[in-house]
């Protein structure tokens, strides 16, 4: 029997599972959805992890699970969040195929380990509990944690509140493209864009989508792809909106870098999430900001697969359990 663990991205649209081998090297891989306890009902929930963990290990059916570690969106420090997802984790590993294939040393109690997501971004970027995490998915937080356990976060309000988030710029482009209508009656490239997104006649039939009951936090944050792709085609308002969510990423990853000492030595920046990974525009902004106006960040790397630092974290466990 191969021992192995499983690293879980838990995140505000989707569930992601990776069975990885003692050496770290990914074997199996599930997708499910939303692991959101501000988002998704208990029973939701285990849906997602059931159905990404069981996706994770269908085509390896001999394998002896040592250790699980979850990065759930929206649990923040939350220990009862953490309890109830991490007791959610626990009914589905109780049943078959799961329990037969925990390794006999498995406990629950030093074996499985919820953290929030933000904490699995910083490891999986930066190799460990150090450094400073900014993720602009559907919702945005920036995160910093140092070697003597200080901790610092900034925004994760939740995608209503978010700044610099997806969702953010989603919502700024309705705005915009309702208040040019509301003035001159013309539906702006950028409002044709979200038009042809969500296949709708006239900007005034984006009213009655968003509130029409349908609409998910979802739906708007992935608009920010279509601003992206407006602004690299040249649409001036479309840049505009990707400027100041830039600005207000920069200024949640400017305060956690003053509110949090990181000595001399200073720490890694990691950027993650849709918007920082695959919007150029506002990553260029943030980039060229930090390192003109922040000494303490040495460094910059950017995280495309959070799990990975779930994996890492499980892998330890394993080994200490």
């Amino acid at each position: 029997m191969k021992g192995c663990v499983l690293g879980i991205d838990g995140g505000g649209t989707k569930t992601v599972c990776v069975l990885t081998d003692s050496g770290g090297k990914v074997i199996g891989r599930g997708i499910g959805g939303t692991a959101n306890p501000n988002l998704a009902t208990p029973r939701e929930i285990k849906e997602s992890l059931q159905k990404a963990m069981q996706e994770a290990i269908r085509e390896n059916p001999e394998i002896q699970i040592e250790a699980v570690c979850a990065g759930i969106a929206g649990v923040g420090v939350s220990e009862e969040k953490k309890a109830e997802v991490g007791n959610i984790l626990w009914q589905i590993l109780s049943t078959p195929p799961f329990c037969h294939m925990l390794s006999k040393r498995f406990n629950p109690s030093s074996n499985i380990e919820i953290v929030s997501d933000v904490v699995i971004a910083l490891v999986a970027g930066a190799g460990m509990r150090y450094g400073i995490v900014a993720i602009s998915g559907t919702g945005s937080v920036v995160y910093g944690e140092t070697m003597q356990g200080q901790k610092v976060k900034v925004g994760g309000w939740g995608y209503l509140l978010d700044e610099g988030s997806g969702y953010d710029i989603g919502r700024m482009a309705l705005k915009e493209s309702l208040r040019t209508y509301d003035v001159s009656g013309e539906t702006t490239p950028l409002a044709q864009e979200v038009l042809n997104a969500w296949k709708l006649s006239s900007v005034q039939d984006i009213v009655n989508h968003i509130y029409q009951g349908a609409t998910k936090p979802a739906d708007i944050a992935n608009l920010a792809k279509v601003v992206n792709d407006a602004a690299s085609a040249g649409d001036d308002l479309a840049k505009n909106i990707l400027r100041k969510a830039a600005q207000s990423l920069y200024s949640n990853i400017s305060a956690a870098a003053r509110r949090i000492d990181f000595g001399k030595e200073g720490a890694a920046l990691v950027l993650c999430g849709g918007v920082l990974t695959n919007i150029e525009i506002v990553r260029e902004i943030i980039v060229e900001k930090v390192q003109a106006e922040l000494p303490a960040v040495k460094t910059i790397q950017l995280c495309r697969e959070p799990v990975r630092g779930a994996v890492i974290i499980a892998l330890k466990n394993s080994v200490s359990g």
